[in-house]
């Protein structure tokens, strides 16, 4: 290549993209084309490598340098995930994809998508895009996508009458000269296109009912972790059937969804993200699929969007010595300014002294009210608007201060404390095999049988899925069946191993029993938080192990 300085930021990407064009790449050499050290190039790597990871990929080295060893499906999703984040700043995606071509692309599925009056979330659209323009650009560079397995999702999941829907959308581009598609890369696209958000395609009784089983036990598991009963949210289960189903047809693609808030949510619900994952862990294990972080991140936003319908169901008291036709037109008014109120009780002021007042979150009234603990708003019968601005700061007073309440510190539980401080380990080993059966055999187990029915449980996990998490925290963990007694064990390592294609220094192995799940949620935020701040947490468990 020609010898010319590139800015830092562009020097990146102009290396993913010769990796992903096959070159093989030296340290020296790239620091030799770039004209920079031999450290901004470890730094440019360490980059990509992370890149990578987010698709479960890693590079290869041998002694002609660093290269990428690949299957064109799995350049395409890094190539993928790079132009969509691309898009989001302020580089160029021009030396990976033709902006030209993406117009048309653009233009022409567009068309086709209002000729047919079908909806897709526009969050879905630049994902769709940017996959239907690498199909093309690269087939025409004679790189074509090939399907591996027997399809064993779309078996399941999709039936064969969604193949020419999804031809008939292609077809406007076949029609402008565009590109003729082949028939595996409709499948391939069938799959993404239908799991992005298409109800237009989805039928309650296309979706099997084991399914929907499934997710009903999830929502069971995750609702056990958190402690909040979710079960009855049919909301959520509606949300989760058609979102998970749409997954397993993404995954079918191998195509992944890049999710924007993903460190947002890992920072703002720790606890929840954690308990999520680790409900998802069991779910994916009956259909043998890998989720990356991105898409734990938008189940977590369903079980969260739920959790707001718990904290909404609050409870007003209006005082009223009037009769019902000025109750019943003061609770019209309030339920207008305040439509998350789940109840508004009337009761006159005699009867005030004898109600249970516990679940009520402030008492709006048209008299003068004795000596309460909760917050009174004094208004006039005719609900000025004055008054409602009263009661509107109060409603919002009451949330900020919920919130507040409900905010994590960075503080371990007296309960955690005790449950953790017996197993919390500081070691050095060299594999994963050697540290997880350190941790294994530190464990308490009737009898030998048992505790490699457990070990060979938790080896199982790990081949269906990695349980590494985020910044060196892995989480391996067994089947409920084989644990006698829940325990959390810690291991801290004073250097880091490999995890599959990631480095990991810390490990808490759960062992937890089918009843215990509720366990689950304070060490998992305890874990999250970890994330966040690795030192803090390290000096948590020698504080708490001491």
């Amino acid at each position: 290549m020609t010898n010319k300085y590139v800015d830092s930021k562009y020097r990146k990407f102009l290396i993913v993209k010769r990796l992903l064009d096959q070159e093989h790449l030296s340290y020296q050499q790239l620091s030799d084309e770039y004209y920079v050290s031999r450290s901004s190039i470890a730094n440019d790597l360490s980059f990509i490598k992370e890149l990578f990871s987010k698709e479960d990929l890693a590079l290869t080295f041998d002694n002609s340098g660093t290269f990428f060893k690949g299957c064109e499906v799995q350049i395409q999703k890094i190539l993928k995930r790079t132009i969509l984040n691309l898009l989001n700043s302020d580089l160029s995606v021009e030396i990976f994809i033709d902006s030209e071509l993406m117009q048309k692309v653009s233009q022409g599925f567009y068309k086709s998508l209002t000729e047919k009056q079908i909806e897709i979330p526009e969050s879905y659209m630049q994902n769709i895009i940017v996959s239907i323009v690498l199909i093309i650009q690269r087939a025409k560079e004679n790189h074509h996508i090939h399907l591996e397995g027997t399809n064993q999702y779309g078996q399941f999941f999709l039936e064969f009458d969604k193949y020419p829907l999804v031809y008939g959308l292609l077809n406007e581009l076949e029609e402008q000269n565009i590109y003729s598609f082949s028939q595996e890369e409709i499948q391939y696209l069938t799959y993404l296109i239908v799991g992005s958000g298409l109800r237009f395609f989805m039928k309650d009784e296309a979706i099997p009912f084991a399914f929907r089983g499934k997710v009903r036990f999830l929502i069971q598991k995750v609702s056990e972790g958190l402690q909040s009963d979710l079960t009855q949210d049919s909301r959520l289960e509606e949300d989760l059937v058609i979102h998970l189903y749409q997954l397993i047809l993404r995954l079918e693609a191998q195509s992944s969804v890049i999710n924007p808030m993903i460190d947002e949510i890992k920072q703002t619900y720790p606890a929840l993200y954690g308990v999520v994952w680790f409900g998802l862990v069991e779910f994916c294990k009956h259909y043998q699929i890998t989720l990356s972080d991105d898409e734990v991140g938008f189940v977590s936003i369903h079980f969260q969007a739920a959790m707001e319908r718990v904290k909404k169901m609050h409870k007003v008291l209006f005082v009223c010595p009037n009769g019902i036709g000025t109750s019943s037109f003061v609770s019209a008014k309030i339920r207008r300014i305040l439509p998350d109120v789940n109840s508004i009780e009337t009761a006159s002021t005699s009867k005030l002294e004898d109600m249970d007042l516990s679940d009520v979150d402030f008492i709006i009234s048209t008299v003068e009210i004795p000596d309460t603990e909760k917050p009174v708003v004094r208004i006039s019968p005719m609900v000025t608007v004055q008054d409602m601005k009263r009661i509107m700061n109060q409603y919002i007073d009451m949330i900020i201060a919920r919130e507040e309440k409900n905010t994590p510190k960075l503080e371990v539980a007296s309960e955690t404390k005790d449950f953790i401080a017996q197993n919390i380990l500081f070691h050095h080993f060299s594999t994963k095999e050697d540290a997880l059966n350190y941790l294994i055999d530190r464990q308490e187990f009737s009898d030998e049988r048992l505790a490699d029915k457990f070990r060979a449980s938790v080896w199982e996990r790990e081949r269906l899925q990695s349980t590494y998490l985020d910044n060196g925290f892995a989480i391996p963990h067994g089947s409920p069946e084989f644990v006698e007694k829940t325990a959390i064990a810690i291991l801290i390592l004073d250097k880091a191993i490999n995890w599959g294609n990631q480095k990991v220094d810390i490990l808490i192995l759960l062992m937890i029993k089918e009843e215990d799940i509720q366990k689950v949620e304070p060490v998992m935020e305890l874990v999250m938080q970890g994330i966040e701040d690795k030192e803090w947490f390290i000096s948590k468990m020698m504080e708490v192990k001491a």
